[in-house]
């Protein structure tokens, strides 16, 4: 897939965000949520492919988003979902060979959480995003960083780290979408269920960063 080099712009939240342990367990989610409603003609359409931070309590291969999810943030006022898939622990190499195309106009990637967990290394992962982005075939891209795990922030910085290198390098936009949720390298109060999956409020935080980055990539 053909792309038109452009400059990496982070989104208005500020700072690195933190990931996955080789010792701990992948995200994991349960099920349940909303069916968009119908597009406007202007919408701007959003593809979304993640682990259970972007499935949370939903569907999002069927089009069910939940609440839990940032996409319910996401898609409003003037975004809409296109399609995508997410599920549970899935890591990069299991998205890679889920996705398939999607016509859209911005697609979200919010994933490598999972990865060194299930032993994936940095140029695993940065070279499974490619082929994601490649097989779902949007030509803007927003590469989202990861939010903080608790438990092991040190990884998950490096993780983040790739995955902004990996943006610059594609010429996509990376947003630091959970840097309203932090505090420090770790979730702020309220904003996690259990220090690795974010609460209603702070995937509404992730939600709404990333709804600003995919307007602006959008509109360049």
């Amino acid at each position: 897939m053909s792309r038109t080099p452009r400059h990496t712009r982070p989104t208005t939240a500020a700072a690195m965000i933190t990931a996955a342990a080789l010792s701990l367990a992948g995200c994991t989610s349960a099920g349940g949520g909303d069916t968009p409603p119908a597009a406007p003609a202007d919408a701007v359409r959003l593809a979304a492919v993640g682990d259970s931070i972007t499935q949370a309590d939903g569907d999002v291969p069927a089009g069910v988003l939940g609440r839990g999810s940032w996409l319910s943030t996401a898609a409003t006022d003037g975004v809409v979902f296109a399609g995508g898939w997410a599920r549970p622990g899935a890591t990069t190499a299991d998205m890679l060979a889920a996705v398939g195309p999607v016509d859209a106009d911005v697609l979200v990637v919010l994933a490598g959480t999972n990865d060194p967990g299930a032993g994936l290394s940095e140029a695993e992962t940065a070279e499974n995003v490619r082929g994601i982005v490649e097989a779902v075939g949007v030509e803007r891209v927003v590469l989202s960083a990861v939010p903080p795990r608790d438990e092991a922030p040190a990884v998950a910085v490096a993780t983040n780290a790739v995955l902004q290198a990996l943006a610059e390098e594609e010429g996509w936009t990376f947003a630091d979408s959970a840097a309203g949720v932090r505090s420090g390298d770790r979730f702020a109060p309220g904003m996690a269920t259990d220090g690795l999956h974010p609460s209603e409020e702070g995937a509404a935080v992730i939600g709404t960063a990333l709804r600003e980055a995919v307007l602006e990539a959008a509109d360049g």
